[in-house]
């Protein structure tokens, strides 16, 4: 840190040369916090929710009991490491020239405080804020972001209840839609841990795929040659098996693009069994849309594996995905679409 006599000599320099003008309300003139870390000794430990409202309204990010993040709204786990990259973004970023203290200026660098009704928001006058809080609701830092540099790089910003107005080195980038949030992996299946899959398409009998540890070679049961590329893309699909989106409404739900429902049954050989259910026509945004359980063979209930699959299905057994459509097509393959000369 800086000795408090450099500290007030390079003030008196800068004041006394006029190279920058700043407002300030007081006689004493600016107290800047200039070089100084946006963010100084957060109780990281007391953070129990983070708070964004933009335009878009507002999205609350929430810390459960046993200590996972969720998104509060569609009441989902968020994706590893998305807190702590944030958080650590925040740590790192220093305050730049101070612009002004005037409150009378807010409104020019978009940083009026929100209004009360989402419906006055106005995105060229109110601030993008950002809050932290303790799990009773107290705030821990409360910031508020306001527009970009018109010249150059960097972002306007300000703490709630402070009218000094501050320019970041450059532009924070913070996720508003609650998708961006989300963890997107659906299935953790590792290609030798496949053991039979079972397709059933809406307009034709079901048909099984075999596949062979010794081997590491797949068959079709009753026959067939197989082509090779078309099964590796399918079981390449379900070992990356992610989501878009995640829809509004209940499997039963046919008005989500699943007015052709077909399904898959994954058997692996450790005794867990997903099946999936996948609508075959696109939905109005161009995907497909799927949902999935988990079960367990009869001869493998495992307590642990009764836990795994509890704490699965209450994750994803309620919940329609949205898969793009290209995606898609690798799992609604046919049974001629696998077999040579089919």
């Amino acid at each position: 840190m800086l000795k408090p006599l450099t500290v007030i000599a390079a003030i008196l320099c800068v004041t006394g040369l006029g190279l920058y003008v700043y407002d300030w309300n007081s006689a004493e003139g600016p107290k800047t916090r200039r070089g100084q870390l946006l963010i100084v000794d957060l109780d990281t430990k007391s953070l129990k929710a983070i708070r964004i409202r933009s335009e878009k309204g507002i999205l609350e990010l929430h810390q459960s009991k046993g200590g996972e993040w969720r998104e509060k709204g569609l009441d989902y786990p968020l994706a590893e490491g998305k807190i702590q990259d944030l958080l650590l973004e925040l740590t790192k970023l220093k305050l730049g020239d101070l612009v002004t203290g005037n409150p009378e200026r807010h409104e020019r660098f978009q940083l009026l405080d929100p209004p009360e009704s989402q419906e006055d928001w106005d995105e060229n006058r109110h601030a993008f804020v950002l809050s932290m809080l303790k799990g009773d609701g107290s705030i821990l830092f409360d910031l508020r972001l306001g527009k970009d540099r018109e010249q150059g790089s960097g972002q306007y910003v300000r703490y709630a209840g402070d009218d000094d107005v501050y320019l970041l080195p450059e532009t924070l980038f913070i996720d508003t839609d609650p998708n961006d949030w989300l963890e997107k992996n659906l299935l953790t299946i590792n290609k030798e841990d496949f053991r039979k899959v079972t397709i059933h398409h809406f307009d034709e009998e079901p048909f099984s795929l075999l596949y062979d540890n010794s081997s590491s070679s797949w068959s079709m049961v009753g026959g067939g040659e197989l082509k090779e590329s078309e099964v590796e893309s399918m079981v390449d699909r379900l070992t990356k098996l992610n989501f878009t989106t995640l829809v509004e409404g209940a499997p039963p739900d046919n008005k989500t693009g699943r007015t052709r429902l077909s399904g898959m049954e994954l058997r692996l050989y450790d005794g867990k069994v997903y099946n999936l259910g996948l609508g075959e026509n696109e939905n109005a945004e161009g995907n497909h849309v799927l949902n999935l359980r988990m079960s367990i063979q009869v001869d493998s209930e495992s307590e642990e594996f009764l836990i795994e699959m509890k704490a699965f299905n209450h994750k994803v057994s309620s919940r329609l995905y949205e898969i793009r459509s290209w995606e898609a097509k690798d799992l609604l393959m046919k049974r001629a679409d696998f077999l040579e000369g089919g």
